[in-house]
């Protein structure tokens, strides 16, 4: 244990806060205690109620979590600190910095989400997964158009460090100039629910984006506890903290894997 301003270890106990060890720095006098500049800093709850409270409002409506922490372990919580610990939580997980190692197959979609001030009833989430489904990247935006396509497919680039070898989107006429970005040995296939017989590079394919379709059911049943976002801000926090779920925390079923068919071609 170190002193966070000076960085001296001349520190001394300075008593407790509820069940919380306070120490007292001997040479420049600042005091400071084990939670301080963590998560759980400035909060007179225990780190337990904090992370209970954060997970079950991921899964449930901010009151309904409040409800439960009352019924199961008699604490309570108002319904704003659990939205307020889950919006801390969101923008904790939108600065980690984690690289993982994507396929080279990409599937892109978009779908319907509520956020005040959109023209249209409905806003767009635009989000990129490979065939091993973990989430690249998503983007929310006000339109469905080449310039918000480009960016979300930027941002799956930037994530990934490398190009996919094929990417597969539905018929939405703006990835055909937006797929240009990721570079021309990409190949681009257009497959909604039907399965398509790809050949790429000497292998075989058959693709679908049935995959990301099956995502999307996902996410609506996550999305209907919002009932809308105010901000576009707000939407793509929390949708940040989805994926950060979707690919770290939640339990992983088997590897879904397309394996190609290798054709030896006759000259």
């Amino acid at each position: 244990m170190e002193c966070f301003a000076c960085y001296s270890k001349n520190i001394a106990r300075n008593g407790k806060y509820k069940s919380c060890q306070k120490y007292k720095c001997k040479d420049c006098g600042k005091q400071f205690s084990e939670r301080s500049f963590s998560f759980f800093y400035r909060h007179r709850f225990p780190e337990k109620v904090i992370m209970d409270a954060t997970l079950i409002a991921f899964f449930v409506s901010s009151r309904n979590a409040s409800f439960l922490l009352l019924e199961m372990i008699h604490i309570k919580v108002s319904h704003q600190s659990c939205y307020n610990w889950s919006k801390k939580f969101a923008k904790l997980v939108s600065k980690i910095k984690r690289q993982m190692n994507f396929s080279n197959i990409w599937h892109v979609d978009e779908k319907f989400i509520k956020v005040r001030g959109s023209k249209d009833p409905f806003a767009y989430l635009w989000v990129v997964i490979d065939n091993k489904n973990t989430i690249i990247t998503q983007h929310v935006s006000f339109a469905r158009d080449i310039i918000n396509a480009k960016i979300v497919l930027k941002k799956a680039l930037d994530k990934a460090m490398k190009p996919p070898d094929i990417i597969v989107s539905d018929g939405l006429q703006a990835y055909k100039k937006a797929c240009k970005i990721l570079g021309r040995k990409v190949k681009h296939v257009i497959a909604h629910f039907e399965t398509k017989c790809v050949m790429h590079q000497g292998k075989i394919y058959y693709l679908s984006n049935n995959r990301i379709e099956s995502l999307n059911s996902k996410i609506n049943l996550w999305h209907k506890k919002f009932r809308g976002f105010k901000k576009l801000e707000t939407a793509g926090l929390f949708c940040n903290m989805f994926a950060y779920f979707y690919n770290y925390l939640r339990p992983r079923t088997i590897k879904h894997k397309i394996e190609p068919i290798k054709l030896t071609l006759k000259m």
